[in-house]
């Protein structure tokens, strides 16, 4: 039927826009994120070490940085404990010669990020045939843009530092207490088994649809005061 092939013809060509300009998304994003990874990295430097310092509080940060691992560019934090800590059976006494370190790669602080921006360049602009022609669409585009910034932020926040901190409290678990259960164990977990590209996508949905409502307000707000004109 005529109407079929319509509609199934509007979803091919729906399905082939989001391709397209997922595709490009990932051409430009990727090389950015090489060339300009470890500047945006580095800039996040201190509230990582922050959050660190809040959730890790067992743990006396004495230096997280950006440092070589073979060829890898790697976050590193090299910690001691900072008080007396009792682990399953274990008492573990402060030594000021006693340091522990963890990492992981520079690039997996990027991945969360990287799959949110993704998300939103991807997802179809309300009315999608009239596309970038339609008065609307850079206005949509640009409140995506808006809402996913404090997102991308705390994407940011509770990837690196809690996977730090996780990983150094699983050498302490696994060595003393396997039993022991660690909310920042799980959570590192989480991150490394696929969860950083999870919560990427799961900050760029609530993005587009805050956006599309965030432009619904002055669409309404003119339609009103053109009907009022009209009267």
């Amino acid at each position: 039927m005529p109407w079929m092939d319509d509609t199934r013809g509007a979803s091919l060509r729906s399905a082939w826009a989001v391709v397209c300009r997922l595709l490009l998304g990932t051409a430009v994003l990727l090389p950015v994120g090489i060339v300009f990874g470890e500047t945006l990295v580095s800039g996040c430097l201190g509230a990582y070490r922050a959050i660190f310092t809040w959730v890790a509080e067992d743990f006396r940060l004495l230096s997280l940085t950006i440092d070589h691992e073979g060829l890898d560019r790697v976050l590193r934090a090299r910690v001691a404990w900072r008080h007396l800590v009792v682990v399953g059976e274990t008492v573990i006494y402060p030594d000021p010669r006693g340091v522990a370190e963890a990492s992981t790669l520079m690039a997996y602080a990027l991945h969360g990020p990287l799959v949110a921006l993704l998300t939103v360049i991807a997802w179809p602009l309300r009315g999608q045939r009239a596309s970038f022609k339609r008065p609307g669409a850079w206005l949509e585009c640009t409140a995506r843009g808006v809402v996913l910034v404090p997102l991308l932020a705390i994407l940011a926040l509770i990837d690196a530092p809690l996977f730090l901190a996780g990983e150094l409290w699983a050498l302490v678990l696994e060595a003393l207490a396997p039993d022991a259960i660690s909310g920042l164990v799980l959570w590192r977990k989480f991150l490394s088994g696929g969860g950083r590209f999870a919560l990427g996508a799961a900050a760029g949905v609530p993005a587009v649809v805050a956006a599309r409502g965030l432009c619904r307000f002055p669409q309404a707000l003119f339609s009103r005061v053109v009907t009022a004109d009209l009267a």
